[in-house]
């Protein structure tokens, strides 16, 4: 699995990358980027009219060449989206606006490998604590020094790309912050 990020709450997850058919997962596509790549899944975590591959604007349960996807409502508005491949559960948050969860919704998520979040003007530390992720790769940023500060890391270097192995997960102690270029 490799993870890209094109900018705000957009990504990319190549899952089954060594593999003759690899899929594409692709979080809030940019069209301009996008319209002429070839995507397996779209999943929108807010309102849009682009639809490529196999797009996902709603909350329920889907698969889609053996990734598992769940959408969870929140009351507040939003959407929440569980990925589940490769043996590891990625989490992204998209641009809710809410500083924790509540125990149901927590509940729902259960144990996350890899989380999504905000890493804006918005404090997001206590939801962060809340989830207890392993791996926690901030989005929706100007400058990452911010966020950096407030989950207590005090240099990061970023990388183009991250590629999550869940055996890595166990020996960590607490969650490590990937921060990734904008590509």
């Amino acid at each position: 699995m490799k993870i890209y990020w094109y900018g705000k709450t957009c990504f990319e997850i190549i899952i089954n990358e060594k593999t003759q058919e690899p899929v594409s997962v692709v979080i809030d596509p940019i069209e301009q980027i996008f319209s002429k790549k070839d995507i397996d899944i779209s999943i929108l975590t807010h309102a849009s009219e682009y639809k490529k591959g196999f797009t996902i604007t709603a909350a329920g349960e889907y698969e889609v060449k053996d990734v598992y996807i769940r959408g969870i409502p929140l009351k507040e508005g939003g959407l929440i989206f569980i990925i589940k491949a490769e043996g590891m559960k990625l989490c992204h948050l998209g641009g809710i606006d809410l500083d924790e969860l509540t125990e149901e919704q927590l509940s729902n998520l259960g144990l996350i490998d890899v989380l999504f979040i905000g890493g804006g003007e918005d404090d997001k530390t206590r939801m962060i604590k809340q989830i207890e992720p392993a791996v926690v790769i901030p989005m929706d940023y100007d400058n990452p020094e911010l966020f950096l500060k407030r989950v207590g890391v005090s240099e990061k270097e970023a990388v183009d790309f991250y590629k999550p192995q869940k055996k890595n997960f166990e020996e960590l102690e607490k969650a490590e912050v990937i921060v990734l270029n904008k590509k």
